[in-house]
């Protein structure tokens, strides 16, 4: 057996000289700590910055409830539930679009005892892919849509 060729990794010793400089192993731990380190920290931000949509989706959902829970307690749509509307859209910064739809009114804006409603709520998030230092930011809006219905919790004596 050549014994010239035997290292200290014995067979796996590379014959040439220079075949040693890339089996080097000094300080590779550092090399492997750093990248474990960009890696995990670029998940990190990747999942922090999809908590956005999240939060986004959850303050819409929030104002289409409270909306619709003034109209079930006023038993109709009245100025009370654009006030809320209004001032929540200006808690969350948010400008989703609301339409009120499959209501049957009894005279003029009125919502009879136990007749639904449907409040559908409509928001486009932007969300930043990538703000480049040279360009604009690369953005996709994501279409949001929450959709609550509820039941008139007033009787109206309506005169005929």
């Amino acid at each position: 057996m050549n014994k010239k060729h035997l290292g200290i990794w014995g067979r796996n010793s590379p014959p040439f000289p220079f075949m040693k400089l890339l089996f080097n192993r000094k300080g590779s731990s550092y090399f492997d700590l750093m990248v474990k380190t960009l890696v995990v920290i670029t998940l990190m931000v990747t999942v922090i910055s999809f908590l956005s949509i999240f939060t986004t989706y959850l303050n819409l959902n929030h104002i289409c409830r409270r909306v619709v829970r003034v109209i079930e307690l006023e038993g109709q749509i009245s100025d009370k539930a654009y006030d809320v509307f209004y001032r929540l859209k200006q808690q969350t910064n948010l400008s989703p679009e609301m339409t009120i739809e499959d209501v049957e009114y009894k005279g003029g804006q009125k919502i009879q005892l136990r007749d639904t409603f449907t409040v559908t709520m409509t928001y486009s998030h932007p969300f930043t892919i990538f703000t480049p230092s040279f360009a604009p930011p690369v953005k996709i809006d994501i279409p949001m849509r929450v959709s609550i219905t509820g039941m008139s919790e007033k009787y109206w004596k309506l005169l005929e």
